[in-house]
């Protein structure tokens, strides 16, 4: 078995006189933690998580928000991160792209060189919960021809634009400022750099290799709710097709009305269209809000299994038996009726007891998109019946020994924990694995093997996307979408709202050597 794992992208200052980190190629990072011998694998799955397509133009995109949590921004102190606005997210399929190009070039797991079972998606795999952007990502899965763009066919109407009739110098520009004005703070500054071509690139259609493995889909609050947050409406529909597009707010507007309607815990209200101003953009009925038939269908039109059920057009949640011995369980964590916060619907809760208490025979793999601790929306209008949270969820899987592992994205971070009931005895691992839009931009493989002294092991080790640490803008780079993965690592890695100390930094997110490569050890339940 491996004890050093494959070499890892990193953050390298690049001088003193610049705020710009390039980034370099570690040589390595050590598998810590005890390597099992005499071990036989149960099963192994690539981790992939918070994809995040994002159709940048989208009228109903709430970027202005995020500038209040600009360093400057004398708010900044009160709202460190809001989390609506990314200079990189414009280059989503490209990363994704070269990301199913990294798991592709995966055989085996590194650890045991066992076969994958299966890539696990769990959630946010879009960003506004639009139908181009579902289609977008349907496709770069499956392989074809990729249009990662909506609106005018002509020009960007996004707020990455240089178009003298949408710049804004709050957001990032690549090719720089309309003749003329002033460049954009990103690059005045944060020293964010400018490449002529590289907006005219990101739009551009691009063939799609298909992800070779089997893969499953968990559904994620960016999937189902406007921002992740917003439960969809007609009005919100409307505005997502429609020709105005959110660009910044009134001078009447409430900040404290829209931060209370708009947060972890439902009911999550859009800001009205009274306290905002717009701009005038190109309508596109390929934008509507994807409703859960349309998230069922779309896993489940094309002939292959990717978890989800056909006769179930309204549920996302779902189990698979990998193999004889093991039990994968995904839970749709989303709460249905808004805030980004997660829960289990009550009914989902109780399909989740039976199928528990049926399923004692077999060790039982969680997945979700929400993790455990992020369980605590608990918002369901008058007459619902309450959802089940972390406490009373963590209470049923303390009955079910035999759930050895579960794993989750949602927080855009690498974590590993190992919760323990109330005596403080070991339960099981949970792992969460970062997202493809923020740094570090990278996925996971998990392997699960059971030893001769009767114990289980859980080896599992993060792998980057095949985009390439430098970019340069050259001809060659515009045309190849891994190139542009790339350039959006580097933004990603110069994110200026993530630079300081705290819970959102950019380093916190890559998680230390602990969440990372490591051997991870439990009692064999069924032994």
């Amino acid at each position: 078995m491996a004890s050093t794992a494959a070499s890892r992208i990193v953050r390298s200052k690049s001088s003193a006189e610049s705020n710009w980190n390039d980034l370099v190629i570690d040589k390595g990072e050590p598998v810590i933690g005890e390597e099992p011998i005499n071990a036989k694998v149960i099963c192994a799955f690539i981790h992939l998580s918070d994809i995040h397509i994002c159709d940048a133009a989208s009228p109903a995109r709430l970027e202005f928000l995020d500038r209040i949590a600009d360093p400057d921004n004398p708010l900044s102190a009160l709202v460190p991160y809001i989390g609506t606005y990314r200079a990189q997210e414009f280059l989503t399929t490209q990363v994704f792209e070269a990301m199913v190009e990294s798991a592709n070039r995966i055989q085996s797991a590194p650890l045991t060189g066992a076969p994958i079972d299966a890539v696990v998606i769990t959630g946010d795999v879009t960003d506004n919960a639009q139908s181009n952007e579902l289609a977008w990502y349907k496709t770069i899965l499956d392989g074809g021809l990729v249009e990662p763009k909506s609106g005018d066919p002509d020009r960007s109407e996004a707020s990455h634009s240089s178009n003298a009739d949408l710049y804004d110098i709050h957001y990032y520009h690549p090719d720089g400022p309309p003749t003329g004005m002033l460049a954009d703070r990103p690059h005045t500054l944060h020293d964010f750099p400018h490449f002529k071509g590289v907006l005219a690139a990101s739009e551009k259609p691009f063939y799609a290799r298909g992800l070779k493995h089997k893969w499953l889909a968990v559904h994620g609050n960016h999937d189902a709710l406007l921002q992740g947050t917003a439960a969809p409406t007609e009005v919100l529909n409307d505005l997502a097709i429609g020709p105005n597009k959110l660009a910044r707010l009134s001078e009447s507007a409430d900040l404290s009305t829209l931060f209370a309607g708009f947060g972890e815990v439902g009911p999550a209200l859009y800001p009205g269209l009274d306290q905002l101003e717009t701009n005038e953009i190109t309508a596109d009925t390929k934008r509507a809000l994807v409703k859960m038939e349309n998230w069922v269908d779309i896993h489940t039109n094309c002939g292959h299994d990717h978890g989800l059920e056909k006769h179930t057009p309204d549920t996302a949640h779902w189990y698979r038996d990998i193999n004889s011995q093991v039990r994968l369980i995904a839970l749709d964590t989303v709460n249905r009726y808004g805030g980004w916060q997660g829960c289990i619907h009550r009914e989902q809760f109780e399909w989740l007891r039976e199928l528990l208490e049926a399923s004692r025979d077999k060790y039982v793999i969680l997945s979700s998109h929400h993790p455990l601790d992020c369980l605590f929306n608990g918002y369901v209008p008058e007459g619902e019946q309450a959802p089940a949270l972390e406490a009373e969820v963590k209470s049923l899987l303390a009955e079910n020994p035999n759930v050895i592992l579960w794993f989750a994205g949602h927080v855009h971070d690498h974590k590993i924990t190992q919760h323990k009931d109330d005596a403080g005895l070991p339960l099981f691992w949970e792992i969460r694995t970062g997202s493809h839009i923020d740094w570090p931009q990278q996925s996971r493989i998990i392997e699960v093997v059971k030893t001769s002294n009767n114990k289980i092991a859980i080896g599992t080790v993060v792998f980057d996307h095949a985009g390439p640490v430098e970019f340069h803008g050259l001809t060659d780079e515009l045309e190849d979408p891994i190139a542009l993965a790339g350039l959006s690592r580097l933004l990603a890695a110069n994110d200026w709202q993530r630079q300081n100390p705290g819970p959102f930094n950019l380093e916190v997110a890559a998680g230390e050597a602990k969440d990372r490569n490591i051997w991870l050890w439990a009692n064999d339940p069924l032994n």
